[in-house]
């Protein structure tokens, strides 16, 4: 097997950097860490640490990520987030499929580490579950690998620039190997205001990136049919009933709590906004 490399890249993560670390440091001891900027301790906490190479590029995650695999020689790079924990066989499971010499990028799965009944709505909305996964699974740096040399990160994207890398290289023909045992859990936004954000920069990121997702224009036309039918008739407003309907339905199967009752429609409806207003912006930004 040739050698392997594990590059990472935080930003202010002092919250949850320490279970990143350990669990690479009983994994390899080729890590490289490439810290953002952070003011709040995270790279003090990194400075300390051994087992792990540990440096610092200020800049967007496609410039860390791309900094980092410029200082290995190693033929194979992984790549996790911070706000992971890789499960103990994750490395061996995601650098196995490149025995094959025909492989060049495989993607890893990933699961949500949630702790209340807030956290388990927001898991579907971010997530692919395993029971949605159909045809060629997209590699997203929460758990991926690749060889070196395949490419590099766009470093003008800022969000959801694995998206975009990964829609780069299918575009260049390369098929995707899906490791689903190469498993990292990820810990979810704690509260709307953070989910919210995250929507919308998504969509930032897609839009600027030229990707115009088809559910993205699917939802622009569900909104714009919706308020005109309220405009020719108020009593058109009720529609919304089914769609809350719906958004409980499709999710509750992951949540199985009372409580979702009220969070799937509120999450449902905030990614709606946020998605359709974040597209807007991203687009706008281009211009």
């Amino acid at each position: 097997m040739a050698r392997v490399t594990v590059v990472v890249t935080v930003l202010n993560e002092i919250g949850y950097i320490k279970f990143l670390v350990d669990s690479l440091k009983k994994q390899t001891k080729k890590v490289i860490i490439v810290d953002g900027g952070s003011t709040d301790g995270t790279w003090e906490y990194l400075q300390k640490q051994r087992g792990i190479k540990a440096i610092q590029k200020v800049g967007n995650r496609s410039v860390g990520r791309n900094f980092g695999m410029s200082k290995t020689n190693a033929k194979i790079i992984c790549f996790t987030d911070a706000g992971c924990i890789p499960e103990p066989n994750w490395l061996k499971e995601l650098a196995k499929p490149f025995a094959d010499p025909k492989v060049q990028v495989v993607s890893g799965y990933y699961k949500g580490l949630s702790k209340n009944v807030f956290e388990k709505c927001l898991v579907p909305y971010v997530l692919v579950m395993p029971d949605q996964i159909r045809g060629e699974f997209f590699p997203s740096t929460r758990s991926m690998a690749m060889r070196k040399g395949v490419g590099l990160f766009d470093e003008k994207l800022s969000h959801n620039e694995d998206f975009a890398f990964a829609n780069l290289l299918k575009k260049r023909g390369i098929e995707f190997y899906f490791a689903p045992k190469a498993i990292v859990s990820w810990f979810p936004r704690k509260n709307l205001r953070q989910a919210a954000w995250m929507f919308m920069r998504f969509a930032i990121g897609d839009a600027q990136a030229g990707i115009l997702r088809p559910k993205v224009k699917l939802l622009a036309l569900r909104y714009y049919l919706f308020f005109f039918l309220i405009f020719i008739n108020h009593w058109f407003v009720l529609l919304a009933i089914p769609y809350v309907i719906w958004s409980i339905f499709k999710n509750f199967k992951y949540v199985k709590d009372f409580k979702a009752l009220y969070w799937l429609p509120v999450l449902q409806i905030s990614s709606d906004i946020m998605v359709l207003f974040g597209t807007i912006v991203g687009l706008l930004s281009k211009v």
